[in-house]
């Protein structure tokens, strides 16, 4: 769930693709990209219509999240026009495209792009190159969480999601927060561009005449999207969809019927993984930070904020522990060790939830990292339980979130404890 509109694009290093003939058939148009294997099938430029059409299906094992596209134009012409959720530079004959705004293409799901130039003659590009950072040709430059390690950072964060360490996958509500319905394991959201790609992966998988409950509102969520495209605003009408039928029941009904389980299931996980996970691991791995206990809350904070809002998070961290230029690695520079960015990075995520009047009374979740912190559970190998809040760390003035106690064993495993002594050590 983001608490920022959007995410910003990721920047293309996932290593070179292999050029291609444009001119070639279709099916013929695989381009390595690490596990991204994709192929493009349409080309074409009308140059009576200005307006050039690609379409490109990921053809691989893994989403390919925020791809960047970039194609070679005959010489003399100049790309413009940039569509909504994209934007251009152009270097020669090379136009360059990039992501404002998150896009998931998912494992056999296609993508249709389009652009213009301000060429009337008509043409195919030429040199056409998908990448994204969430694959390569090159393994990620630092290593991520372990499995257990990561069954306990969705644990968490699935507590303040939903309240249960157990992912989710059914959940679906209004909760009034300014950003449509939220969504299954990771609060995707039917106004902030992420429950839609979650659809979009689904219906490259199952049709609605193979039980697709979710089809029937693509629609709905496509006019939902533009809007929030368009004017960079969370969208929290679900007028259109409520016209369609009813979401929650049917997004539910996705998970909890057998034939369809698995194939909702995997979409939900592929687009957290390419929305969330994999960009926090490489910044994390950008910053220096080695300790699984700060990933974790990198982790919580990219789902709950998104990419943009956690950058900006990180920054003002980084600024208020004398790395104002942002140098990377922040860890070692100046003295800067893990554990003092760690608490930087948590007071100052305290102080945007506790300013939004909407996220204040989540503040506990933050609190659950900085209990962490202080006993020096930095590897996640010990059991731990969130009984403590943002008041126990920091003082009264932060309101009780309310969230049940669990214990989280180091391998993702739960129980709920018969009682609880709430502290921050």
């Amino acid at each position: 769930m983001f608490i920022l509109a959007g995410l910003t694009a990721l920047a293309a290093g996932c290593g070179a693709a292999e050029a291609t003939d444009a001119g070639a058939a279709p099916g013929e148009l695989e381009q390595a990209l690490g596990a991204c294997t994709h192929s493009v099938t349409t080309n074409t430029y009308v140059g009576a219509d200005y307006w050039g059409t690609l379409v490109f299906k990921n053809t691989g094992t893994v989403a390919i999240a925020n791809p960047q596209v970039s194609i070679d134009v005959p010489s003399g012409v100049t790309c413009d026009d940039d569509q909504p959720g994209w934007t251009h530079t152009q270097s020669g004959r090379t136009c360059t495209f990039t992501r404002t705004s998150a896009l998931t293409v998912a494992v056999n799901a296609s993508h249709t792009f389009y652009y213009s130039t301000n060429s009337n003659t008509s043409f195919t590009a030429a040199n056409v190159k998908v990448q994204s950072d969430s694959c390569g040709t090159t393994p990620p430059t630092g290593p991520g969480l372990t499995a257990n390690q990561k069954k306990v950072a969705e644990a968490l964060t699935s507590i303040w999601e939903n309240d249960t360490p157990t992912l989710n996958y059914a959940y679906a509500e209004n909760i009034q927060d300014g950003r449509g319905y939220t969504n299954g394991r990771a609060g995707f959201c039917t106004g902030t561009g992420d429950a839609i790609q979650v659809v979009q992966c689904y219906r490259a998988l199952r049709t609605e005449a193979n039980g697709n409950r979710l089809a029937k509102y693509w629609s709905a969520l496509t006019v939902i999207n533009n809007r929030f495209l368009s004017t960079g605003q969370n969208q929290a009408s679900t007028a259109e969809l409520d016209a369609v039928g009813n979401w929650t029941a049917d997004w539910a009904a996705s998970f909890n019927t057998a034939a369809t389980k698995a194939d909702f299931k995997q979409c939900q996980d592929q687009v957290s993984d390419a929305l969330y996970y994999t960009p926090i691991m490489n910044e994390a791995t950008r910053w220096g930070f080695t300790q699984a206990l700060t990933k974790a809350a990198l982790y919580d904070a990219a789902i709950n904020h998104g990419e943009s809002g956690v950058n900006a998070i990180i920054r003002s961290a980084n600024t208020a522990l004398g790395n104002s230029g942002q140098v990377a690695p922040v860890i070692g520079y100046n003295g800067i060790t893990e554990n003092a960015w760690l608490q930087k990075f948590l007071e100052k995520r305290r102080d945007v939830l506790a300013s939004d009047s909407t996220w204040v009374e989540a503040v506990d979740r933050v609190a659950a990292y900085e209990k962490q912190r202080r006993v020096g559970n930095w590897s996640l190998g010990t059991a731990l339980r969130n009984d403590v809040r943002a008041r126990d760390c920091w003082g009264t003035s932060y309101p009780a979130s309310g969230y049940t106690v669990r214990l989280i064993n180091p391998d993702g495993t739960w129980s709920t404890p018969s009682s609880s002594t709430y502290a921050c050590q």
